[in-house]
C-alpha cells in the first residue's frame, strides 16, 4: 500500500489530466507501493513512492537551512518552495502519463533522465532565487 502522499499526488494528478480527459482515474494497489493511474480503466501509469517529490523536497529545505536567511524570510520561501515543487511534480507525474500513452518506448528514458533531470533543474532553479534575490534582499 502508498503512503498518503504518494496517493495524494496520483490523485491530483489524474484530477489535472481530467482537465483534458473526463476518464482518468486511480487505483492504489492493495500489495506494493504504488497507484495507477488509469485511462479509460486501463492503467497507464504507477505511481511509486519515490514519485512522490519528498525527496527533493528535502534536498530543497535542506538548502535553504545552510544558506538561511533571517527565520520568516526562510519560512516563506520555504513553503512556497515546497507548493511549487509539488505542482511542479504533479506537471512531471502527468506528462510521464502522457509520454507513456502516445510514446510507451519512450518511457524509461524520459522517466529515468530527463523528467528527473528536468525536476532537480526546476530545485536549483529555485535555489538560486534564493540564494542570488531573495535572501539577499
Amino acid at each position: 500500500m502508498a503512503d498518503p502522499l504518494t496517493v495524494l499526488v496520483a490523485k491530483h494528478t489524474a484530477n489535472l489530466l481530467g482537465l483534458v480527459s473526463s476518464n482518468v482515474s486511480t487505483l492504489p494497489s492493495a500489495l506494493l507501493p504504488n497507484v495507477s493511474i488509469l485511462l479509460n480503466g486501463s492503467v497507464v501509469v504507477n505511481v511509486y513512492e519515490g514519485c512522490n517529490a519528498i525527496n527533493v523536497s528535502i534536498l530543497f529545505i535542506a538548502f535553504l537551512f545552510a544558506y538561511k536567511g533571517s527565520f520568516k524570510r526562510t519560512l516563506t520561501f520555504s513553503v512556497v518552495g515546497l507548493i511549487s515543487i509539488y505542482l511542479f511534480n504533479l506537471l512531471r507525474v502527468g506528462g510521464l502519463f502522457l509520454v507513456a500513452l502516445y510514446f510507451p518506448d519512450h518511457l524509461y528514458l524520459m522517466h529515468k533522465f530527463v523528467f528527473t533531470g528536468v525536476i532537480y533543474a526546476f530545485v536549483f532553479l529555485l535555489w538560486f532565487v534564493w540564494v542570488a534575490k531573495v535572501n539577499k534582499s
